[in-house]
């Protein structure tokens, strides 16, 4: 019998997660675990493209906030004001288009970063008049993740028409946005973000960003506090730096959440929980990962200053630069070794991982936490796990929880919302 497997019971009924299938089964009883014999894939399959096709541009390291837990030194990185030129811009997504092409791929997608990206909103123009002038044969998906504080009726307007994925950082109610989010003067941001949030017409493009840190950790009270906006995407990050004590009461929090959270999708009220529903969507294609993220594999960041690299949390750290602009070459050398050092799953990365039932909707540990924290690259960091572990959890219980019909209820509005997903793709199993 695999030992990649935990049993959930629930109201009376016992259901089987079978990790290496990224499968969920009701059992008879907990006594008929050994009558499930899982069908082991001996030919992994992963459902995440393996060659380059997303691209993120930080635009610039300037920002007009002064975020207390900002990872890329309150936007500045380690180029105070660095501005992109849109030579670079233009030789990285023609580097990208090749390999698009090269590969037979259909879509690219580019994200724009900073700083704050809309500080630099006139370059974000030029990439998306020139993505259209010479990848008119693509699909070109654009993304862009700004603090919401300049954002004015025209870029509101651009952004909706060119149909940018547009994520929002917003830390929750008034009181926790600006425990953290102040502009240089030290006065909270809060109102110009609900002020701009209001441009849009149609809210269902936005996604909030929560940054869970130390004295601001009620994830319950920030998510119901958002949905009071009228937003119906909603993703949330911990802080490295969080305390033991107060990852405690997140924890606790999320718990709540999630109660309420089931509460809500069986009374209709739909929102995506973004942490929950990809890990959900997962289970359902029978989908897994090889890598936390991916970083180095089918996304990289180009720099204000030109420079490649895998994730923007690596910028300035020469020991993870992966190239120029001017080499593309180079690039593509460095990403094809990252990815064989990869092995086929982080099982064969960290030894920890190997009786994790979750591995595959995982797919180990984010890189840039373990070098952060001082570890080896693929090391285990025990608060990452336990909040990988809590979020999964959490996950089964919630489908679990659901009948039949409202699973598909909930699946045909994550559909809507996503614009990821084809219907006849997606099926939901009987439990």
């Amino acid at each position: 019998m695999n030992t990649r497997y935990k049993i959930f019971n629930l109201e009376g009924r016992t259901y089987l997660f079978d990790g290496d299938n990224v499968e969920l089964v009701e059992l008879a009883n907990e006594n008929s675990v050994d009558e499930y014999i899982p069908k082991v894939h001996l030919d992994i399959n992963y459902h995440r493209a393996n060659y380059l096709k997303t691209i993120c541009l930080v635009l610039n390291n300037s920002c007009n906030l002064n975020c207390k837990y900002c990872f890329a030194n309150k936007g500045k990185y380690d180029k105070p004001n660095e501005q992109m030129n849109f030579d670079n811009a233009k030789e990285a997504l023609d580097n990208l288009i090749k390999c698009v092409r090269n590969n037979n791929g259909k879509e690219i997608t580019i994200a724009f970063f900073g700083g704050e990206p809309l500080l630099s909103f006139e370059l974000i123009k030029k990439v998306v008049e020139y993505m259209a002038n010479i990848a008119s044969d693509l699909i070109c998906k654009y993304m862009i993740t700004t603090n919401g504080t300049i954002i004015t009726p025209e870029i509101a307007e651009f952004l909706e028409t060119n149909n940018f994925n547009i994520t929002i950082s917003i830390d929750g109610d008034e009181t926790q946005h600006n425990t953290f989010r102040k502009y240089i003067n030290g006065n909270g941001s809060y109102n110009v973000v609900v002020n701009s949030l209001n441009m849009f017409k149609n809210k269902s493009k936005i996604n909030a960003r929560i940054t869970i840190a130390n004295h601001n950790v009620d994830i319950y009270r920030a998510v119901a506090s958002i949905v009071d906006l009228g937003i119906k995407r909603i993703t949330f990050a911990l802080d490295y730096n969080i305390s033991e004590a107060d990852y405690y009461k997140f924890e606790c929090s999320f718990k709540q959440l999630i109660k309420k959270y089931i509460f809500d999708i069986k009374s209709g009220n739909y929102y995506d929980i973004t942490n929950i529903t990809t890990a959900l969507v997962s289970i359902v294609l029978h989908q897994r990962c090889k890598s936390h993220c991916n970083a180095g594999i089918s996304y990289i960041t180009l720099s204000a200053d030109g420079k490649y690299y895998r994730c923007p949390r690596f910028i300035g750290n020469k020991l993870f630069c992966m190239g120029t602009v001017e080499e593309p070459n180079i690039l593509l050398n460095n990403m094809e070794k990252f990815q064989a050092s990869l092995g086929e799953s982080a099982i064969e990365r960290n030894s920890n991982c190997k009786e994790c039932p979750y591995v595959f909707l995982c797919g180990g540990v984010c890189y840039h936490h373990a070098y952060a924290l001082g570890f080896q690259e693929h090391k285990n960091i025990p608060k990452e796990c336990s909040q990988n572990q809590l979020i999964f959890d959490s996950t089964i219980n919630l489908i679990c929880s659901l009948s039949t019909f409202e699973r598909g209820q909930l699946l045909l509005f994550l559909i809507d919302i996503w614009n990821n997903y084809g219907k006849e793709k997606i099926v939901w199993r009987t439990m």
